[in-house]
């Protein structure tokens, strides 16, 4: 492959059979508060369980910076039936490859809401060209996002050993897995 062209913008909106992923807005703090603000969910994540609205108006502020720098795009998880919103999704372009992580209210869990989610983005990333190497962690202990990083299409790489901090099990390090999907060479761009 040669030098990767540029990442093009990003989509505000990506539509899915029951799934809409819209970029989010500060305004959005106290929606995303609410679906994090719950100690099951926020568990295995590698950032620390928000304080409050404040704090999460704060990172949706940082994020919508960052979006308009091409450095990280976060869409909100909304379900088209009745505009409630599930979780979070996002990536984070760096050459010609892409990480991505997601969060869904433990309310949704089990429903097929984060396969779908992730195979949306996962979909539009594939199709563009610059993409060469998409990849997503996850806890060792975390079976539920594991298996919906391999129904998005990824494949698990590596069990990295003790390679992630995770502030809410009071700052252990842990096994973590690396699952990625890659373009291989002369496959169609």
């Amino acid at each position: 492959m040669s030098a990767s062209p540029a990442w093009p913008e990003p989509p505000q909106l990506i539509e899915g059979v029951r799934l809409r992923l819209r970029r989010t807005m500060p305004d959005d703090a106290a929606t995303l508060f609410a679906l994090v603000d719950d100690t099951e969910v926020m568990r295995y994540l590698d950032w620390p369980h928000p304080t409050g609205v404040p704090e999460t108006r704060v990172h949706l502020q940082a994020v919508d910076e960052r979006w308009a720098r091409g450095q990280e795009h976060q869409y909100l998880v909304v379900r088209k039936a009745d505009g409630v919103a599930l979780g979070t999704i996002a990536f984070r372009p760096r050459g010609h490859t892409a990480d991505f992580g997601y969060v869904f209210g433990r309310a949704h869990w089990g429903q097929g809401y984060g396969t779908e989610a992730a195979r949306l983005l996962v979909g539009w990333l594939q199709r563009q060209r610059v993409l060469v190497r998409l990849w997503a962690t996850c806890d060792a202990d975390n079976a539920a996002s594991a298996r919906v990083l391999q129904a998005a299409g990824l494949l698990q790489e590596a069990l990295m050993r003790r390679a992630s901090v995770r502030p809410n099990l009071g700052g252990a390090i842990r096994d973590t897995l690396l699952f990625a999907w890659v373009r291989e060479e002369g496959s169609p761009s």
